[in-house]
């Protein structure tokens, strides 16, 4: 009981937040404790709150949502323009007083962490795992930030009143930052043990060399397309993306994962994500994962709902293929001048997009007698694009509650992703062939059936995006692959700051939902809703009055330190354009 009082006054200190402090710093000496850091399971403890606090679950509370709503791809409803990435797209963020994501609670966190590892007595072969856990947890919250700001203060230790060099230091520039961030990740792999060989649920080598992979292409590929603009880097833009693809492939290769074909194509997408986590475990794709039970510890989401306030783009509706794998411009399968209604829209289409997508007349709900519910039309004050995603929401109930479950885990890393950075890191290289296609693409696609990608591309999409910088058939397609199979997941924004996307934005102008006809049947209940001239819905016009974002590509790709901060420590300067 001693020690977990202790633990317990560790982990409260540690989330607390000084409102006028630099970096958050606070007293250490509530927290201290002789009798703490003594034995591996002091390690493990400590740990157990980092897992808890770093690491992602379901967004929104009461109101699960994707965090990729307020992308290009996913839209929020007309009336609700919260946690989303709408106002940084379309230029509207302002700087603010505090806060704003400026927040090192974590980042010390870790840093107590990993200043007390070596008062550990009891040691055994798994210590220096649980170290290089802490390494990781280190490099993953520093990611976060580094996305959100660029470069940061680089803090290593935890900081006391006296240590001026660090709370008033400026900030170290990104590629300095990046490769801080890296080299944590080289520490942690060196040290982290490999799949069945430490304890399920925890962090691996694999899942270390993933995250790596992820870091090294988001800085290579930022660093290629913002040459020459206010937010370039120095590193090597060629080293960082080769680190990727390295890291990919070591993942690959050593075959602790693969994809998982989980029932027949036409469900096994969206049964990956409809898994509950009592099952997932055993899912051979899954790398790691936030487990939700409901009934035993009462901690549960809501996202087997999944109306969520949120709806697909009519744009993301274009990106899934044909089932021929041709594109709608292209493919004989669909008349691709035609307006597709909800009713039309999935016929002969990629089987992921049927998946994540619930329209009239489908499957809705089993309960625990058998009775069928099939779906009609969506609620259009929550909905109101009319593109219901049904991604992860569940088509049969807990018999416990009779209601859908509330126990779906969150998928943290999952090996798709690493076919995904491995082929695009490969295609940055000038080295993506059909070897590597069917290495990554291929395997991905085999899940649902879907023709094998061939190298070279052997058409021409006229709807191939414009990112504002010429890129190659492949990349295309690849970038296209990227955005269906993990739609939804949260790499969106990333993945569009990354590859300097803002033309997408411009030209794209305001988004729109669906086409709507009378088969559809939501107009005659909501007779009320705004349409463009074309028929489609317009429910952001509220939002986008002028018809388009106002993305600002010399400022919004990053955001904006807070006004106290820049007060506080006058060595750290504000990000450009802000």
């Amino acid at each position: 009981m001693k020690k977990i009082i202790y633990i317990l006054l560790i982990f409260t200190a540690a989330g607390f937040i000084g409102c006028e402090d630099v970096l958050d710093k606070y007293p250490l000496d509530s927290i201290t404790d002789a009798e703490f850091w003594k034995t591996e399971n002091d390690l493990k403890l400590y740990l157990t709150s980092l897992y808890n606090d770093v690491l992602p679950g379901f967004p929104g509370g009461d109101d699960t949502y994707s965090y990729d709503r307020g992308t290009d791809i996913i839209i929020e409803g007309s009336t609700v323009y919260t946690f989303t990435y709408t106002d940084q797209l379309n230029g509207k963020l302002i700087v603010p007083n505090s806060g704003g994501g400026w927040d090192w609670s974590n980042v010390r966190k870790v840093n107590y962490f990993l200043n007390n590892v070596d008062k550990i007595e009891e040691v055994t072969e798994d210590t220096d795992h649980y170290i290089g856990e802490g390494y990781f947890f280190r490099a993953y919250v520093y990611f976060d930030l580094f996305k959100k700001f660029g470069g940061l203060p680089l803090i290593d230790k935890v900081l006391g009143l006296k240590d001026n060099d660090y709370l008033y230091a400026p900030r170290a520039s990104r590629t300095e930052t990046a490769d801080f961030i890296i080299a944590d990740l080289d520490k942690a792999i060196s040290k982290l043990k490999n799949k069945g060989k430490i304890a399920a649920g925890r962090i691996n080598k694999d899942i270390a060399l993933l995250f790596k992979a992820r870091v090294c292409l988001y800085e290579g590929t930022w660093e290629k397309y913002h040459a020459g603009t206010v937010f370039a880097g120095n590193g090597n833009v060629t080293a960082y993306i080769r680190a990727a693809a390295d890291a990919a492939y070591e993942v690959i290769n050593k075959g602790n994962y693969t994809i998982s074909k989980v029932g027949d194509t036409a469900n096994a997408y969206h049964n990956l994500f409809t898994t509950v986590s009592a099952k997932i475990k055993s899912n051979p794709e899954v790398m790691l994962y936030r487990h939700y039970n409901k009934w035993d510890y009462g901690i549960g989401n809501l996202v087997g709902r999944q109306v969520a306030r949120q709806g697909m783009t009519h744009k993301m509706t274009r990106y899934y293929l044909c089932r021929d794998g041709l594109p709608m411009s292209v493919s004989p399968l669909v008349d691709h001048t035609a307006k597709l209604g909800l009713t039309e829209i999935e016929k002969d289409r990629d089987p992921r997009f049927d998946q994540c997508l619930i329209t009239r007349g489908e499957l809705d709900l089993v309960d625990k007698d058998g009775r069928i519910d099939y779906f009609t039309i969506p609620v259009m004050d929550m909905v109101s694009s009319a593109y219901q995603i049904s991604k992860w929401r569940t088509d049969w109930v807990d018999p416990k509650s009779n209601l859908r479950s509330e126990e779906l885990p969150y998928i943290i890393f999952r090996f798709a992703e690493a076919l995904l950075i491995y082929a695009e890191a490969k295609e940055e290289l000038g080295e993506f062939n059909q070897a590597v296609a069917d290495l990554t693409i291929n395997k991905i696609r085999d899940r649902v059936g879907m023709p094998h990608m061939v190298v070279p591309i052997p058409f021409t999409d006229i709807e191939w995006l414009d990112y504002g910088t010429p890129i190659s058939r492949e990349l295309q397609e690849i970038r296209r692959e990227r955005t269906v199979e993990l739609f939804g997941e949260g790499f969106r924004f990333d993945d569009l700051a990354r590859w300097r996307a803002h033309k997408i934005l411009l030209d794209m102008g305001r988004p729109v939902g669906a086409y709507l006809t009378p088969a559809d049947g939501i107009a005659a209940k909501y007779p009320k809703l705004k349409v463009n001239a074309e028929g489609y819905l317009d429910f952001m016009i509220d939002k986008f009055p002028d018809g388009k974002y106002g993305f600002n590509p010399g400022r919004d790709y990053l955001l904006p330190l807070p006004k106290d901060q820049l007060k506080l420590n006058e060595k750290l300067v504000q990000n450009p354009g802000w």
